[in-house]
This record gives structure tokens, C-alpha cells and sequence, in this order.
């Protein structure tokens, strides 16, 4: 994957005090990216709160624009509530997805290159298409309104902080972790689709993942907000929040957050998710 954020040349890094400033923070992250080494997460300054990383989160995007990047979609990141407090969060995050690190699996797009990953895991997830803006009203089957297609997929996250030990805030600033994302067989909404029944099936849903044929993986819709539509609902609260950034809007791909634990992934490893309980095809990738 070649991208701005791997060919980025630094610019000057302004320092106030031993405060670091979001655009140092930025830059130092383009950095660690771009080399593949790690760095000691943002943090580590007890000043450096959410909307400073969304402030990072949003230079690193008006960066990638003028670099001529397209984004097309966000992915949702801290869906399960058990995790905020570690993280020290009381919502779900996000960052922008990409052109050039959204892949579709029915196209052939079904091997990703590890090169330059940092600590790279992988995370089985309930993605949509959306075919209007979502309106932030917090009520899952409104949300699905706004949704032309769900699939299947899976992203791949990459981790810039020594043995994955950061808060929300650092994944924030850190593009959200996101690396790739490969979307799978999508399931078309239609006008005789019961969206409440939907809403209710991807709550119950089991879902697998294995790795080499070996199940290192079990979880459900359930850990992602109640259910995957929940999570994109409480999305479009988020940004609604954020006049910085651009509204949910049509064509949109949401990927809503990890429906297992994520394992680790090296080079070489096959990976297969399946879901039960939702008419979604398995996906396989191989590293």
C-alpha cells in the first residue's frame, strides 16, 4: 500500500515549551509511519485531550487531500463498550478510509502486503454502504434507512505504540490505526427488507475468525454497541458534532467495528471470517 502518509516529507516541527503542538504530533506520526518505527503515543503529555486528536486526525486528512487522496468511507473503532475505560473514552471513535486502502474481495482484491505494518492484527467487521446521509438520531433502524448494502469484511490495523499500549486519544491521532479494508460479498437492501428485523439479526450474530484453518477467534454483532446499525447510528451523533468534518454522505463505505478480539497477522497467514445468524458470505484474505 503507498499512500501520502508513507512518502510525506516533513516539514518544520514547532514546539512550545515541552509541550508538543498537534502539528508536531502530526508530523511525528507521518514519520513513524513512513518508517516503520515506533513511537511513545501522544499521551504521554496529560494535556493532549480527544479534540486535540481530531485536530491531528484533521491536518492528517487535509494533508491526504492535497496529496490527492479520496476518501471514501470512515471506519468506527472502540465499539465494545467493556474497553472505554482502559481507553479512557465514553464514546466510539473514527477515522477516514481511503481510495488507495479499500479493497473489494469480489473484484480478486483478496491478498494484502504486510510491508511497513507495525504490529499489524486484524479485525472481522460488519461494513455498509451507504446510499444517503445518516441522520444523527441515535435510533439504529433510522440508520439503516440510509444504507444501501452490507457485507462482510475485515480491516487491517496497524499500531505505531510499543505492544499496543495507548488510550483513544492516540488512536485518533494515529488515522485511526487503519491500514486497509477489504470488503466482501454485499447484501443488498431492498424495499420489502424489514430493517427492524435486520437491526435485531445483526445484533444476534456470531461471528469466527480463523487463521491457517485454526480458530483464534468468537465473538457477535452484540460487542459492536448492541449491534453493528447501533454503531453506525452513534457515528453519524459523532460527526454530527464535529462541524470540522463532513457529514455521513451517499457512497459512503462505514466499516462499524470488530465483531472478535483481533488477532495478530504475519506474512504467509490465511485468514477466513464467517458469520451465522446473517445471509453474509464468508471472506478469506491472504497476507
Amino acid at each position: 500500500m503507498v499512500d501520502y502518509l508513507e512518502t510525506k516529507t516533513l516539514g518544520n516541527i514547532q514546539q512550545k515549551g515541552t509541550i508538543v503542538t498537534n502539528n508536531a504530533v502530526a508530523a511525528q506520526l507521518i514519520a513513524s509511519r513512513a518508517s516503520a518505527t515506533l513511537m511513545p503515543p501522544p499521551s504521554t503529555d496529560p494535556t493532549y485531550t480527544l479534540s486535540d486528536a481530531y485536530a491531528v486526525a484533521k491536518i492528517h486528512y487535509d494533508e491526504a487531500c492535497a496529496a490527492g487522496m479520496v476518501a471514501v468511507g470512515r471506519k468506527i473503532g472502540f465499539t465494545n463498550p467493556v474497553a472505554w475505560p482502559g481507553m479512557e473514552l465514553n464514546t466510539p471513535v473514527w477515522g477516514y478510509v481511503y481510495r488507495t486502502t479499500v479493497f473489494d474481495t469480489t473484484a480478486g482484491a483478496t491478498h494484502h502486503d504486510l510491508t511497513g505494518a507495525l504490529q499489524p492484527k486484524i479485525e472481522p467487521e460488519i461494513m455498509f454502504g451507504l446510499k444517503s446521509g445518516v441522520i444523527g438520531t441515535g435510533n439504529p433502524v433510522a440508520a439503516l434507512q440510509s444504507v444501501e448494502w452490507i457485507a462482510l469484511g475485515y480491516e487491517i490495523v496497524s499500531c505505531p505504540y510499543p505492544e499496543w499500549k495507548f488510550k483513544g486519544v492516540d488512536a485518533v491521532s494515529a488515522f485511526g490505526l487503519h491500514r486497509a479494508l477489504y470488503v466482501g460479498s454485499k447484501r443488498m437492501i431492498t424495499a420489502n427488507d424489514d430493517l427492524a428485523e435486520i437491526v435485531a439479526r445483526l445484533g444476534s450474530l456470531t461471528a469466527k475468525i480463523y487463521k491457517n484453518d485454526v480458530l483464534v477467534g468468537e465473538g457477535g454483532g452484540n460487542i459492536v454497541l448492541g449491534n453493528p446499525a447501533q454503531a453506525l447510528a452513534a457515528l453519524a451523533i459523532v460527526v454530527a458534532n464535529q462541524p470540522q468534518f463532513a457529514p455521513l454522505a451517499a457512497g459512503e463505505i462505514i466499516s462499524s467495528g470488530t465483531l472478535t478480539p483481533p488477532p495478530a497477522i504475519v506474512s504467509g497467514d490465511r485468514i477466513r471470517a464467517e458469520v451465522a445468524g446473517f445471509d453474509l458470505a464468508p471472506v478469506e484474505i491472504t497476507l
